[in-house]
């Protein structure tokens, strides 16, 4: 078997359950993964999970498999709810195409996959090209479309950005394109960090005005005394985000902003009163699809 085989994984869920399914494989680590709507039943989603082969053993797919049933409450014997196939890399590769189109976001973006030529009558957007070989984020979901809406309604020209958490570089290469003069792109993932700096090439030709960090965040700010940003861009897990606000708050410039993403609803409540105990002034909640778009300012008056 050769080493870059991979696992398919598809499986059925209610439309409801998108949220938790994606919040569980983030927190997995798992990113390949995609929801495709059932023509017949728009209720319904097919959940599609590629895993590679060599990392996934007959005790981790159970183990995985357990950890569905129980999130969904599944009932059913396993082998009438779980599909497990065997594909080589350069058909995974080619699957992933037929889940990505171009995705119209907010008022001035476009997500342009790589191999799709830009139609006429989007050449007036701003394009974000993206190329879905590493598989990690696109304008697509909720979360990431409403850190982009948020964005396109503020002034990064000439401002110093933090992307935590950046995956495919998304947000790194909207703000470019928004006018940012200094990027500062932080994941724990070395896919991630790839990815990142692919993409940013793809976009722009170049690495000009990004810097890119591997490694947790909190242990990368002090390493490298990353501070002073004007903004703070941060779309992963609420769980996450929780543990990083104090150190999010020394990286501001005064009058610095954040913009947090990748937060449920019902975890809304806790992440703004965490906001709020550690000095942070609270401008703006979006909502989208049960997820939350959460932006806050560090005071002038404070260090």
């Amino acid at each position: 078997m050769a080493i870059k085989d991979w696992y398919k994984l598809t499986f059925q869920i209610e439309s409801d359950a998108e949220e938790i399914i994606f919040w569980k494989l983030n927190e997995l680590g798992i990113f390949s993964f995609s929801f495709e709507y059932l023509i017949k039943n728009e209720n319904k989603k097919e959940v599609n999970i590629w895993l590679r082969f060599n990392d996934w053993g007959k005790t981790s797919r159970s183990g995985f498999e357990k950890i569905i049933r129980e999130l969904l409450n599944i009932n059913s014997p396993k082998n009438q709810f779980f599909d497990w196939s065997i594909i080589k890399e350069e058909d995974w590769l080619n699957s992933w195409k037929k889940y990505w189109t171009p995705e119209l976001v907010g008022n001035n973006f476009l997500i342009l996959p790589c191999w799709i030529n830009l139609n006429e009558k989007f050449k007036d957007k701003q394009i974000i090209k993206i190329d879905p070989g590493a598989a990690f984020g696109t304008g697509s979901h909720p979360s990431t479309y409403l850190c982009l809406e948020k964005m396109e309604n503020s002034l990064f020209s000439g401002k110093k950005v933090l992307d935590i958490g950046s995956g495919s570089g998304i947000l790194s290469v909207a703000a470019r394109l928004l006018g940012a003069k200094e990027i500062c792109a932080v994941d724990n993932d070395y896919l991630a960090i790839n990815s990142t700096n692919s993409n940013f090439q793809l976009n722009f030709g170049n690495l000009k005005n990004l810097n890119t960090y591997l490694g947790s965040f909190n242990e990368v700010i002090l390493k490298n005394q990353l501070k002073q940003f004007d903004f703070v861009l941060c779309n992963i897990l609420a769980e996450v985000i929780k543990e990083m606000i104090a150190n999010i708050f020394k990286c501001l410039k005064n009058n610095g902003v954040v913009i947090f993403s990748g937060i449920l609803n019902s975890q809304k409540d806790e992440i703004i009163k965490i906001l709020i105990h550690n000095d942070l002034k609270l401008l703006d909640v979006s909502t989208r699809k049960d997820w939350v778009c959460i932006s806050a300012q560090k005071s002038s008056n404070l260090s």
